[in-house]
């Protein structure tokens, strides 16, 4: 039976495999060849306590480029990147209250955009079902960790031009927009994310164009101002 578990989690975690060692050895080699400092266990080390791929994809530049954020910018950065997180832990609060406090902390920090997915797709309504949200949580973070080193290990050593490879991350939430807006419920916010940030870099772009770089923070805030401002009026009309 538990052996089975096992089987079962780690099959449904095969397409999740697939994703995070291209999407992690990507991140790998940026780190490595925007910070040459940076070594492979490094790497390691970040992907295994930040379990946030687009926060270690921006952080990258962070770190690169230290004089122009400061550390308060950098936790609300890190806070409006990983914000929806909070909302993948609201369906297993009840759940995850009945297990021992050390998996109950690991199986919330360690949910991210797939393993959610697949941790809602449990096929273990009772028996088994702890196991089995464990073993998700865990081989998607291995996933994750060994794409990053093998990534990080040929930034390293092998020399190629990687310009381009930092949009990798945007790439990928562009097509996860674009498959999002076939739901025409979704196609409001996207408007609405669209706009806004367009104003914000032509307002910092005319204003303030020493500071472009800065846009993020305040256009990120508007949209989820905007977003809750609206929220009724979004609703009624899907």
């Amino acid at each position: 039976m538990q052996q089975s578990i096992v089987r079962r989690a780690f099959i449904a975690s095969l397409p999740v495999l697939m994703g995070y060692l291209s999407m992690g050895a990507a991140w790998g080699i940026l780190l490595t060849t925007q910070i040459p400092q940076a070594e492979p266990f490094f790497a390691g080390i970040v992907s295994a306590t930040t379990i946030s791929s687009s926060m270690q994809f921006a952080a990258v530049e962070m770190v690169k480029n230290a004089a122009n954020y400061s550390l308060g910018m950098i936790a609300v950065f890190a806070l409006l990147i990983n914000v929806r997180y909070c909302a993948y832990g609201l369906p297993f609060i009840e759940e995850f209250k009945r297990y021992p406090w050390y998996l109950r902390w690991y199986l919330a920090c360690a949910l991210t955009d797939e393993t959610y997915a697949l941790q809602l797709q449990c096929p273990y309504p009772d028996a088994g079902r702890k196991k089995y949200l464990f073993c998700i949580a865990f081989f998607d973070q291995c996933y994750w960790i060994t794409g990053s080193v093998i990534g990080a290990t040929a930034g390293k050593h092998i020399h190629f031009d990687t310009t381009g490879i930092d949009f990798s991350m945007a790439a990928l939430f562009i097509v996860i927009l674009v498959d999002q807006c076939r739901d025409k419920a979704n196609r409001i916010p996207a408007l609405l994310g669209l706009v806004i940030t367009a104003a914000v870099w032509g307002t910092f772009y005319l204003l303030l164009p020493g500071h472009v770089n800065k846009m993020l923070f305040p256009a990120m805030a508007l949209i989820i101002f905007s977003l809750i401002a609206m929220r009724n009026k979004i609703e009624a009309r899907l």
